[in-house]
């Protein structure tokens, strides 16, 4: 946890909360760069976090390690979405990469794919609603096929999705936001399942200071739909909660906004977020 030195300038009640909230999201994702030093999702996160903490030093180190592992993979996208803040370092291993990457990457072409058409109209959004219901009841079966799900609660969960209907507004479609009003404990054991089998760490979403720019990575119909936060960016890659991780589709349509690192969260601290995200209830 920052001292005091390093608080930010949230209230100071709320400050000690909220710090302790997410350094313990920070403790799992350091144990996990002790077992593999050298994965990306790890380093990613930690940068953005010790930001978040104002742990400057833990932040550089992990920026340069980041940055050193990007090289080594040659991914020259996520080099050029770093510079930014290896150029705003004053850690002297972070301003030396910051020229070795500039030249790296220079001259840059731009791979920002072309933004799809929005979607309009009661057909688009009807649509939309079916694909989501579809997605989720895939998800149903995935639970039931590893074990997680019993028949009964397979069903249960099969007959509240089926029974979604577009009512000329964007709704939460979730299998998982409904199990965990059901039987909470079952729903956390389903989210591990997911985060390791999808590759999609838990997040501690509520300890992120979530900003509107960075909500607004997502079209407010998809967040809104498909229970998708984006938390937090770390040059051209945005952080995104996701309550279904194993949908495909998702994955894709999420592409044609940027690059994307999918984290899984407790349906409730998505539905917290999306409430305060959009806090009036019209349509989308």
């Amino acid at each position: 946890m920052a001292d005091e030195g390093d608080k930010s300038d949230r209230g100071a009640d709320d400050a000690p909360k909220f710090d302790a909230r997410l350094a313990e999201g920070v403790a799992y994702f350091e144990q996990m760069l002790e077992i593999m030093p050298d994965d990306r999702t790890t380093l990613e996160f930690l940068v953005v976090a010790y930001d978040q903490l104002n742990q400057h030093e833990k932040g550089q180190k992990a920026l340069v390690s980041l940055t050193k592992l990007l090289i080594r993979d040659g991914d020259m996208n996520a080099l050029a979405g770093l510079l930014p803040r290896l150029e705003a370092s004053d850690y002297p291993p972070a301003k030396a990469l910051f020229l070795k990457v500039s030249a790296l990457t220079a001259p840059e072409p731009d791979l920002t794919p072309e933004k799809p058409r929005e979607l309009s109209g009661p057909e688009k959004a009807a649509a939309a609603v079916k694909d989501a219901v579809a997605a989720e009841l895939a998800l149903v079966d995935v639970l039931r096929e590893a074990g997680l799900l019993d028949d009964a609660m397979a069903e249960t969960l099969r007959t509240n999705l089926d029974a979604s209907v577009y009512n000329g507004a964007y709704f939460l479609v979730s299998a998982l936001h409904i199990l965990e009003k059901e039987n909470m404990r079952l729903c956390e054991r389903c989210i591990e399942f997911l985060a390791d089998k999808y590759g999609a760490p838990p997040v501690p979403l509520a300890s992120f200071d979530i900003q509107p720019a960075v909500v607004r990575s997502v079209p407010r119909e998809i967040a809104t739909l498909r229970g998708v936060v984006p938390f937090a960016k770390l040059g051209r890659l945005t952080f995104a909660a996701a309550l279904n991780p194993a949908d495909d589709g998702l994955r894709g349509t999420l592409s044609a906004f940027g690059e994307f690192r999918l984290f899984t969260a407790e349906p409730s601290a998505v539905e917290m977020a999306l409430a305060k995200a959009y806090p009036d209830q019209e349509g989308g």
